[in-house]
């Protein structure tokens, strides 16, 4: 089981700013509430003693109910994947990077430099690259299948996901009779249902509609929550657009739809695992797109990892994702920044590495390059042991004025761990650099890409696996599409 990078504890909040921020959260439980599209939801909040209106369909959620859920909800759980020594162990003070974010609906072409459609192929590629890198811990769709019906693609990067990667994976949740396929597929994929009752594979990721909304197309959270699977609760105001146009009253507005995550899961069933996602979107006013790489969006997403402090939950936010339409310097600056303020703020999962234009297309190439910034972050999170070995001082006094520490056994018991080595980006003089013909970064990226294809192939299934999960797919097109 993987333990995680320690994580850091910016704070970008007062405790006074903090709490208010979290009464503002309470106050919009209370009024106006959450409208809810679904009648499951409705039932449910009235059975536990929520003040519900069915003709406004709202629910106006008390304080202590809010309390009741956070004392409730687990504060470590571990995310399994297919295979267990990618397990790995979901608590505040670890910090973990992953694949991708949603099913984005184009892929990056490095032979041409432009985006395209994606294809069923694309998704095996992707995924086969995601589970080759050392630092992606978890693993989301860097594209989607878009060469079949629109009604079958979350179905077809279901089934590619399940087939090449065994460590733990983000699915979306959807509709009940989506959700109960995906879980179906999981179950043949594993080798049965009591063994993914035993070890639910990865975590669902639950998006309710901002701002303060709950959609019937999301009620597919009450057969995984039932199923055993960890719950990511997914709220996304954007401010300017569907959140107010101040960080501070974005986050008020997070506050109230994340709280009311918290409950919701807690009423389905108590002591369920979650995670928040503590997004803090924001809308360009000139091209009306979410922007990915903005300084507000930097610090509301550390002030809402504050707020998860506070609740004692784990917490997921977009990580490594870019506005850059290139895998090119402002893609690396700006994925930079946010893998780093995110483990500096102590954000548990990171999503989005290799994604391009505001989550539109993902790109191996930007994979392969996040996955050495997150190599190159783990390394400052793990900070400076100062101890009486490291300080290392019987070992100046033995060298002396003027001497070295290249031969010295100290040295050689320490540098290896104490430095970091690059993977990807190659240290080199400049003439080693001339004579393998001065590639730029993008390309040195590529080469990795496809050295990680010409060897890469499915993952292994238990026995009978292969079949079942043909067969569940089969099925669920037969029904769905």
């Amino acid at each position: 089981m993987k333990q995680g990078s320690p994580a850091g504890s910016l704070s970008v909040l007062s405790q006074n700013d903090l709490q208010r921020i979290h009464q503002a959260g309470l106050a919009l439980l209370d009024r106006p509430g959450i409208r809810s599209e679904s009648d499951l939801v409705l039932d449910l909040f009235e059975r536990a003693g929520a003040r519900v209106d069915r003709d406004a369909r709202t629910i106006q959620v008390p304080a202590d109910m809010v309390g009741a859920a956070l004392r409730s909800a687990p504060r470590s759980f571990v995310m399994h994947g297919l295979d267990p020594q990618f397990d790995l162990l979901i608590e505040l003070g670890r910090v973990y990077y992953g694949v991708g974010g949603t099913s984005e609906p184009y892929f990056f072409d490095y032979a041409s430099g432009r985006p395209r459609r994606p294809t069923r192929a694309d998704m095996v590629s992707v995924t086969r690259v995601g589970h080759a890198l050392a630092h992606m811990d978890f693993m989301i769709t860097l594209c989607s299948s878009g060469d079949v019906p629109v009604n079958q693609v979350f179905l077809h990067d279901t089934n590619a996901i399940l087939r090449n990667t065994t460590k733990p994976v983000v699915f979306s949740v959807l509709g009940r009779r989506y959700m109960t396929r995906i879980l179906q597929m999981c179950a043949a994929a594993c080798g049965g249902e009591d063994e993914l009752r035993r070890r639910p594979q990865g975590m669902g990721m639950t998006t309710p509609v901002s701002p303060l909304t709950f959609p019937r197309l999301i009620e597919g959270v009450f057969d995984a929550v039932e199923f055993g699977m960890p719950i990511l609760y997914a709220p996304g105001p954007m401010m300017g657009g569907t959140g107010p146009a101040t960080v501070a009253g974005t986050l008020a507005l997070t506050a109230a739809e994340l709280l009311f995550g918290v409950v919701l899961v807690q009423l389905i069933k108590p002591g369920a695992p979650l995670v928040l996602k503590t997004d803090a979107d924001v809308m360009d006013p000139v091209t009306g797109q979410c922007t990915y790489g903005s300084p507000e969006q930097a610090l509301g997403k550390a002030a809402l990892a504050q707020l998860g402090r506070m609740y004692q939950l784990p917490t997921f936010t977009m990580g490594g994702g870019v506005e850059a339409k290139l895998p090119d310097s402002e893609a690396a600056a700006e994925a930079t920044l946010g893998m780093l303020m995110n483990g500096l703020a102590g954000i548990t999962l990171s999503q989005a590495q290799g994604t391009l234009a505001s989550g539109l297309y993902g790109s191996m190439e930007q994979l392969v390059i996040c996955d050495e910034i997150a190599h190159m972050v783990k390394r400052v999170l793990d900070g400076i042991v100062v101890d009486d070995d490291t300080l290392a001082l019987d070992v100046i006094r033995q060298v002396g004025c003027g001497g070295n520490f290249l031969m010295e056994d100290h040295t050689l018991r320490h540098f290896k761990h104490e430095l970091f080595f690059p993977g990807l980006f190659r240290r080199q003089t400049i003439d080693q650099w001339l004579s393998r013909g001065a590639p730029a970064m993008v390309e040195v990226a590529h080469q990795k890409v496809e050295e990680i294809l010409v060897g890469a192939g499915p993952v292994p299934l238990p026995p009978g696996a292969d079949a079942a999960l043909e067969r569940v797919l089969h099925e669920a097109i037969a029904e769905l599409g």
